[in-house]
Parts: structure tokens; sequence; C-alpha cells
């Protein structure tokens, strides 16, 4: 029995950096008409379930209504999950979806959004759509190519390294101890606790390092990407400490904010390398936003990995079920 999860989160592209920089808004009712689209593309594959992620919006009644369940051939129902609507809901819906045996999940959210379903299960291959701030690992799409590249995966029409390929991930170690991960980057600042999740400040930034290095992406990969470009399929990160240094880097981790930070040292990194925070005390921010607190007495590391979750390239799964021949009769 094929079954597709869809894990959209109404919160992400809000937080403050919308405020302090010059963005785009994707509000609650385009992503509900992106679900339309996403839902209807999946249904259209032939798959038997469709689940989706409870959220305090109601995204997902939404588009149903909107589309009317008489339209669609799948079960289609909302996630039986106790929700307190926040960030660990996408970790508990990728959780129960793994436990319901859905082959691939759909993805609605940014950066962040990816990170939490990864923290609930990195075995389920990943159609991630953008609608966050910093959209380095989700990707801009029409939904319906989405979800029909969902429902092909989830129905192994389509399989293969080609397609769907693994991600890396950072895993921040405090005291030999796996505590959290990052899909794209892991930033250490000159902060003593939290308070605003949302990074918006550079000289707050000391150290960070990259899954990906793109010069073409907003956020702290964009600092990275300037210095030495690194795809999401190679087999390397990379390392930048800022401070005194007679390198200055020019970036925009901002849209239409750009900065220039003086660069006292940065490497390519290799698989399994270890990068130590030496900044202490500090507040790690993981793909944005900051969440983990570093004391003095801490030792913390940042181990890059070829461990995280597999991601399904929809553009190669569509043309590979070109090939198969599935669009024709």
């Amino acid at each position: 029995m094929s079954k597709v999860g869809i894990i959209a989160n109404p919160a992400a592209g809000k937080d403050v950096r919308r405020v302090v920089a010059y963005t785009t808004f994707i509000s609650n009712i385009e992503k509900t008409n992106q679900l339309k689209g996403i839902i209807l593309g999946i249904d259209s594959t032939g798959v038997d379930e469709i689940l989706i992620m409870p959220d305090y919006d109601g995204l997902g009644q939404r588009a149903l209504f909107g589309i009317g369940n008489h339209n669609i051939k799948a079960k289609t129902s909302i996630l039986d999950m106790p929700a307190v609507f926040r960030a660990q809901d996408s970790a508990l819906a990728a959780e129960l979806m793994g436990k319901a045996g859905v082959g691939c999940i759909v993805t609605l959210g940014g950066d962040g959004t990816n990170r939490d379903v990864a923290r609930g299960r990195r075995d389920i291959p990943l159609v991630p759509v953008a609608s966050g701030t910093n959209n380095v690992f989700p990707v801009m799409v029409d939904p319906a190519s989405a979800g029909i590249a969902a429902g092909l995966v989830a129905r192994q029409i389509v399989t293969g390294k080609e397609c769907i390929r693994t991600h890396k991930r950072l895993v921040i170690i405090r005291d030999d101890v796996d505590v959290d991960m990052a899909l794209i980057d892991a930033v250490v600042l000159d902060r003593r606790f939290i308070g605003a999740r949302a990074i918006w400040d550079l000289d707050e930034v000391r150290q960070v390092v990259c899954t990906r290095a793109e010069p073409h992406y907003l956020g702290m990969t964009r600092l990275g990407g300037n210095l030495r470009p690194i795809g999401a399929d190679d087999n390397h990160g990379i390392y930048v400490k800022l401070g005194r240094g007679k390198l200055r880097v020019r970036a925009s981790v901002l849209p239409g904010l750009f900065s220039d930070v003086q660069v006292e040292e940065w490497k390519v990194l290799e698989l399994d390398e270890e990068v130590e925070v030496t900044h202490k005390p500090s507040v790690i921010a993981l793909d944005g936003e900051r969440e983990v607190i570093v004391k003095a007495s801490d030792n913390v590391k940042i181990r890059l990995q070829k461990d995280g979750p597999p991601v399904v390239d929809i553009e190669k799964t569509l043309k590979e079920a070109v090939k198969k021949g599935y669009f024709t009769s």
C-alpha cells in the first residue's frame, strides 16, 4: 500500500528577518494553494493514502476543503497526533508517518522546517518545497510537479541514487554525546542566551560550518560560497572563522543587505571531520535559528557527516518517469 506524507509549516518565513531585510512574504493563503497542487499531484500518481500533519492555521484542512474530497481518489486525512503547534510537531509527524509506512514526505517550509522533519526520521525520502526565508535545502518548484515526484517515489516507480540522493548534515556533539543537528549550517554566535531565534546580525557571528557553500543562495552558505563553492552532492563542507584577518568577504546573508566581514581562517572540510567550538560561552544557531547554548565548561564539536535524509531530485525523477513511459498509454 503506497502512502505519502505532507508536512506544511504555517510559521515558515515569518520570523524577524522579514522585518529587518528586503524580502517577500508567502501568505498562508498561498501555502494553502501550494498544498492543493501538491495533493492533486500526489493523487494523480495513484497513491493509496495521503497523510497531512495538523497545524495551527489548518492549512491541510483548508486545502482539502478547497479541492473537495470527491475529487481525490486516495484516502486523505489529517494525521492523528498530539499537536502543540511548535517546531517539534514536524519531527513527531515525520516519526508517526514513518511508523505508518509512508514512502515519501513532501515538506512545505524552509531550512528549519526540513531540519525538524529530519530530526524525526532520516530514512524517508523528502520532496522539500520552499516557503521559508533561507530556502537552501528546499526548492522553488511547481507544487503539482513536487506531488507527482513524491507519488512516483512512494509507489517505487522511480528509484535509484540518480533521483534520490543522501544529503549531508552537521552533528552537534557536546561532551561526546550527539545533541542536535543541522542540514545546511551551524553558526557559533557571541551570545549567552537564545532570545529571538533568527540570525540577522553578522557582528555576533564567530564560527560558521556549512554542508554546502552556495554563492547564489541566502544565509551563511553564501558567506562560505563566496570563498569556495561546494555543492549539495560534493563530499565536502566548509569552515569559516570570523575575526581579525587580512581577508575580507562581502556577502548578502539577508535579502538586500550586504556586509563585509573579516575572515581569520577558513578551510574545506572532509566527511567525518570535526570543528571545535572555541568561542565560549556562546549560542549555536542551526539552519538559521538559535538552538544550542554552549557553556564555558562545555566541550562542543561540530562534525560533517553524509547520513542526512534522502532527498528527491524532482526534475530527474520526472525525466526518469518519462523514460519509463509512465506518462503515456
